[in-house]
């Protein structure tokens, strides 16, 4: 028992001389920070109230490297002073160094060198440097270093404000004449105001000053850590990555003086090069001026055949005649025309290419299709024929090119027959279903048969529906068969609700499985002017889709219907699904666009084509949660 006793006058006493130095350690680990919270993108308060921006990530980054905790306190930019020389704050992020700010604290290693800049209206044109501030209203920020510079000028104003953009915001409403201030900053809140055009922003006529952070006087360990901190975010790549994200979307506007320098002397430059230029053509000789033409035109034509030789597509270009004047390789090969005599005319190579009337079309029009060659081998190439002209204008004959799209053709229809089959694959179950009544009709008269033989009734009953049966029967496996196999179009008047009807019956097993409710409201006398079965293809594609993206809705139903609007019959298709999102309208019918883990983004595209053979068009509204509505458009009983 005494044992146990001293056992814990021993712990009582190891807490208490332990805990409280932890304590004190982790007190000492954490530093605090203050910042300008309302200078973008240097420092600032995010939606959420976090402190963000590059003098934030910086200290983040440095504090994480030695393993420092951080409090965040944003502040004005005067109060961050006041506070860090009273002792309140360990660290303020994005000081401007300056000697009289040297005697109060300590500062790091310069990380970032900017000079202020002014931003004045695009319209003000007399103020060129600072001496022209001269009894104008500068807007500029409290305790800014850039204020001793302005109370050296005589005539001057100031309008203080307790940020920087609130010294913008009235530059904005006209109660100043001039902004001074961070260029980064300025450039942010331009851009956020969309008003660069009405303003311009001029650098270059302040010396740059260094950034840094600014420690407490004395404070030589966390300035040491600083330091230390900054030279491993500069070699480990860190400083560029965030100098990047954060400054260098904001350097849009900025024209330096020495830019417009620069810019200057290159354009008297190129003015006395030109003049010397224009002296020494003068001088020369016609015959020296002849062969320096000559070469040029030349290599510049050897150049011209070595990049048309270069491109996969054929190129050529003709006179007014259709003559052949230029062909580069890939349309040689393409025409079998390697060894071509001298005079050889388009018409010769592609004699159903309209050439002579892309010529008569002028200058600002074109034609374009496609064609088959017909040198035996099937060959589908898509032209593009554009009139050329001279310097004077006139039109001196045309250039054509050529591009072989037989690969893509083919695999493009391997795709839509792929597509096809996978809705066909999706009818089995209701093919299926769809077959077995008939069949268990006619096995049920079957089996009756050697009893009933000698019943007239039973005969006559017989005669009736069993040849009936095999007719329903012989129409599904044809309706199977039209959907599988490329036909022509061949347009004819049909009823919408008898096209319906057909498809709805190869789906008959599903809906009923999925607990759908199907509703058909069509009128029996309309008709269009439609190919059956590529209608019927669009039809199994929209209804397939609807059924799918009922799969996961509570109440499930298949609404289609018709109206009549003016010589149009429209055919919509509804669903209760889970509707299509806004950003998907304008892909949703482009090919291979698809958000179905196993399609191949074919359907809709097939759909919208099949209604463009027929002048007919497609259209989508939708509601996300809501469900989606298919709207087809016919011609019915005549021309629209």
């Amino acid at each position: 028992m005494r044992q146990l006793g001293l056992l814990m006058i021993f712990v009582t006493l190891f807490l208490f001389t332990c805990l409280p130095g932890s304590a004190k350690a982790e007190e000492e680990r954490l530093i605090r920070v203050g910042f300008d919270k309302s200078l973008p993108p240097l420092s600032y308060l995010d939606k959420n109230g976090e402190a963000a921006g590059f003098d934030i990530d910086m200290i983040r980054k440095i504090a994480t490297l030695h393993g420092y905790q951080i409090q965040f306190i944003p502040l004005e930019w005067e109060d961050t002073v006041s506070q860090l020389k009273a002792g309140q704050l360990d660290l303020v992020v994005g000081m401007k160094y300056t000697s009289t700010r040297d005697t109060f604290f300590d500062f790091s290693d310069s990380y970032l060198t900017m000079a202020d800049a002014l931003v004045v209206p695009a319209t003000t044109r007399d103020i060129t440097g600072m001496n022209d501030l001269r009894g104008k209203v500068v807007a500029v920020q409290r305790d800014d270093a850039g204020i001793s510079q302005l109370e050296s000028i005589r005539g001057g104003k100031m309008l203080l404000a307790f940020s920087q953009p609130d010294a913008m915001d009235m530059l904005f409403l006209g109660r100043a004449d001039v902004f001074l201030g961070n260029r980064w900053t300025a450039e942010y809140v331009l851009q956020k105001a969309n008003v660069q055009q009405d303003y311009r922003l001029r650098t270059g006529l302040i010396p740059p000053s260094d950034y840094a952070f600014a420690v407490r006087e004395g404070n030589y360990e966390l300035l040491n850590k600083l330091n230390e901190g900054l030279e491993e975010l500069h070699q480990n790549g860190t400083y560029e990555l965030l100098y990047s994200q954060y400054l260098e979307p904001y350097n849009a506007l900025a024209i330096d003086w020495w830019r417009k320098l620069v810019y200057g002397l290159l354009v008297v430059m190129g003015l006395v090069v030109i003049v010397l230029a224009g002296s020494f053509l003068w001088n020369k000789r016609l015959q020296r001026e002849v062969r320096i033409q000559t070469a040029a035109l030349a290599d510049s034509f050897a150049f011209q055949r070595k990049v048309l030789d270069s491109v996969d597509n054929g190129i050529l270009s003709f006179d007014q005649t259709g003559r052949i004047t230029l062909i580069n390789h890939a349309a040689k090969k393409l025409l079998g025309v390697e060894n071509r005599q001298a005079e050889t005319f388009v018409r010769d190579c592609l004699p159903q290419l309209p050439v002579q009337e892309a010529l008569k079309l002028g200058e600002r029009n074109i034609l374009e299709g496609e064609l088959r060659l017909g040198d035996g081998t099937g060959r589908i190439v898509y032209y593009y024929i554009a009139t050329l002209s001279n310097s004077l204008g006139a039109q001196v004959g045309g250039i054509l090119c050529l591009q072989d799209r037989t690969e893509q053709k083919h695999l493009q229809a391997r795709l839509i027959a792929q597509e096809k089959m996978r809705a066909l694959g999706e009818l089995v179950a209701g093919i299926a279903h769809e077959i077995r009544n008939p069949l268990t009709a006619i096995k049920t008269f079957t089996e009756l048969l050697p009893k009933k033989l000698d019943d007239t009734r039973f005969r006559a009953e017989l005669l009736e529906h069993v040849p009936e049966e095999v007719a329903r029967m012989n129409r599904i496996i044809e309706d199977l068969l039209d959907y599988s196999r490329e036909k022509p179009v061949q347009q004819k008047w049909e009823k919408p609700l008898d096209l319906v009807q057909s498809v709805m019956g190869l789906f008959t097993k599903r809906i009923e499985s999925e607990g759908i409710r199907a509703v058909v409201d069509i009128s029996p006398e309309w008709v269009v002017f439609v190919d059956r079965d590529r209608i019927k293809q669009v039809l199994i594609n929209l209804i397939l889709n609807a059924i799918e993206a009922m799969a996961d809705s509570q109440e499930k139903q298949l609404t289609i219907q018709a109206k009549q609007d003016g010589k149009k019959v429209c055919l919509a298709i509804s669903d209760t699904g889970s509707g299509i999102a806004r950003e998907e309208y304008l892909q949703m019918f482009q090919p291979f666009y698809t958000t179905k883990s196993q399609g191949i983004g074919l359907g809709l595209y097939i759909s919208q084509k099949i209604m463009h053979e027929h002048g007919g068009e497609i259209e989508v509204k939708s509601e996300m949660g809501k469900g989606t509505m298919f709207l087809l458009q016919f011609c019915e009983g005549g021309d629209c």
